[in-house]
């Protein structure tokens, strides 16, 4: 499921816009939610919550925060979404390179140019290979992204998921539970019993430790060589 995150203040451009997303999907059998926002705080705060979306339609103009502040705060926690800013002028496109977003769209949004946007970033979606998982945390569910996955460490009874840019999830999951999960997923590898480590954040490997960003890994007693081998043929079969 393919979860589009639409926010504008002006009622009428929120809702013209969340047709048209409902309209792409539909005319391409998509699994897609679309989630309207008409406040920007409440946006941030459900990503915070409950997980960011796939794709963000952000109206630069807003009377409480920009569009490029929502923007900049996300990828502030490490949201790796793809962002599209809805505006009435062309002048933002520093700006919207600064937080690398997709591009923008002229408002009042046309069909067809909106048709085009969605197009590229369906296309993009599918090359990079994400998708979306559920893992429980106290009192509910967590939505998040195969590719914000870093590592998962089992100590002390219980579990602990690091996420891009050092956010930090505590599950009542079993290692073995993520594991199966994630199997589909040929980047999440076991180097020890536990810990499941995504091998895209992977900066090195010496002796008996891999190294996850700043963290050290330990490798499982005698499996260094098949890791590093195993490592390696992951690399180059990208």
């Amino acid at each position: 499921m393919i979860e589009i995150a639409v926010l504008d203040d002006d009622g009428k451009d929120l809702e013209r816009v969340a047709a048209l997303c409902e309209r792409f999907a539909a005319e391409r059998a998509l699994p897609v939610r679309i989630v309207p926002f008409s406040n920007p705080f409440d946006l941030l705060d459900a990503a915070e919550k409950k997980g960011g979306a796939d794709v963000y339609l952000l109206d630069i103009l807003m009377t409480r925060l920009t569009g490029l502040d929502v923007a900049e705060e996300l990828r502030k926690r490490g949201d790796r979404a793809e962002i599209v800013f809805l505006t009435s002028s062309r002048e933002y496109g520093a700006e919207a390179f600064a937080v690398e977003a997709a591009g923008y769209l002229l408002k009042p949004v046309e069909e067809e140019a909106f048709a085009a946007m969605m197009g590229r970033l369906m296309e993009k979606l599918a090359g990079k290979g994400r998708a979306p998982v559920m893992i429980k945390i106290s009192g509910g569910f967590r939505r998040v992204m195969t590719d914000e996955i870093v590592l998962i460490e089992s100590f002390n009874h219980r579990r602990e998921v690091t996420l891009t840019g050092g956010r930090k999830l505590s599950t009542p999951m079993t290692l073995s539970e993520l594991g199966e999960m994630l199997r589909p997923f040929p980047e999440f590898r076991a180097p020890h019993r536990a810990y499941l480590v995504n091998l895209n954040f992977v900066t090195g490997i010496s002796g008996s430790e891999l190294f996850v960003g700043e963290a050290r890994i330990p490798i499982a007693k005698g499996a260094a060589r098949a890791f590093r081998e195993e490592y390696l043929e992951y690399c180059f079969s990208k």
